[in-house]
């Protein structure tokens, strides 16, 4: 019987041969040496980048402790018209012992109070430069173009840091800038609104329609709640600015007026005080917060034949033994000369 021989059965897979097998190791080696060497040129350039960026932070608070600005002020001040809130910036202006020859003042004049104050006291001064921020428009729809009004004001405030930051060379010998006054910050939360529901939000068209809060006459609101923090965010790009004058040596003051609202009190109308009218958020960001008023005493037939003008200290983060405490900057007497006193506390140190 003739016998066949059957194949061996094999695996599919070939084992690969020795000589194969050795190439792929050596190969598997080279690239692990490859990888490795290119994981220690990024830790090289990772360890450079980090030391880069510590010396410059090392070389800036070199700086921050070796210049010092001569201001750390930011002060809003609140109070009704006529209770002598601009005054008493103008006044410490005026009177500061470190002005400088090159001086400025420069307002920021929502209102128009500001260049009407200067121009019937100070006319003389002409280191007060008043900013007219508005913007209007042209043509049948007459109203102001609240966008471009609000792209004005931050050019000019912006152009305000850029003069504070080069002031700071010790051999720059052009205008200082001393301060800045707001003057009529409750318009600019009206610019800021207006800028939600026209550019942010597409309710309105332009300022006449804006105004209506319905926008475009669609009968439309702001949708939600958390619309408004637009509103915020455009309002503190003023408080963003703002502080960086003060960092940088110049001092800042808002002023506003008040308005009656419960949105610290509850919601009982009984609760209600007069605020400053700017976006509530502001009271955490100003340090030294003032209001301003006017106490009035009558005769026998109603009228005022004493007026005394009054500012309190209502928040001061840089001098406790000023929180809570009153002064009189003003006052008046029927037939007889004004008694000026303004608030020496701008401008003597004490803040």
């Amino acid at each position: 019987m003739q016998t066949v021989a059957t194949p061996a059965l094999t695996n599919s897979r070939r084992v690969p041969s020795d000589g194969i097998l050795g190439a792929n190791v050596a190969q598997t080696a080279e690239q692990q040496k490859l990888a490795d060497k290119e994981k220690k040129a990024d830790e090289a350039v990772a360890s450079v980048s980090t030391e880069d960026v510590f010396a410059s932070l090392q070389k800036e608070a070199n700086v921050l402790r070796d210049v010092r600005p001569r201001s750390h002020k930011f002060i809003g001040i609140g109070g009704h018209e006529g209770t002598s809130k601009s005054g008493i910036v103008f006044d410490a202006y005026a009177k500061d012992p470190q002005r400088a020859e090159q001086d400025q003042l420069w307002v920021l004049d929502y209102d128009s109070g500001s260049m009407m104050l200067h121009d019937a006291h100070y006319g003389e001064d002409r280191s007060v430069v008043n900013w007219d921020p508005w913007v209007f428009q042209v043509g049948e729809r007459t109203a102001n173009d609240y966008p471009a009004t609000h792209k004005r004001t931050l050019d000019i405030i912006n152009y305000a840091i850029h003069i504070a930051e080069k002031q700071l060379d010790p051999e720059y010998d052009g205008e200082r800038l001393w301060g800045l006054l707001v003057s009529g910050v409750d318009l600019w939360d009206q610019v800021c609104i207006n800028n939600m529901r026209i550019t942010d939000l597409g309710l309105a068209k332009d300022g006449i329609d804006a105004a209506d809060n319905r926008g475009s006459g669609k009968g439309e609101r702001v949708g939600h709640q958390w619309d408004w923090a637009m509103r915020k965010t455009r309002f503190h790009q003023l408080t963003a600015v703002c502080r960086r004058l003060v960092k940088l040596g110049v001092s800042v003051f808002w002023e506003t007026h008040l308005r009656k609202t419960n949105y610290s009190y509850g919601d009982s109308e009984k609760n209600a005080k007069w605020r400053p009218d700017w976006e509530k958020a502001s009271n955490n960001y100003i340090p030294t917060i003032l209001i301003c008023e006017r106490n009035d005493e009558h005769d026998e037939d109603g009228n005022v034949v004493r007026s005394e003008y009054v500012v309190t200290f209502e928040k001061c983060k840089t001098n406790a033994e000023l929180q809570g405490q009153r002064r009189t900057t003003f006052i008046t007497k029927a037939g007889e000369k004004p008694e000026w006193r303004g608030l020496p506390e701008l401008y003597d140190g004490s803040l």
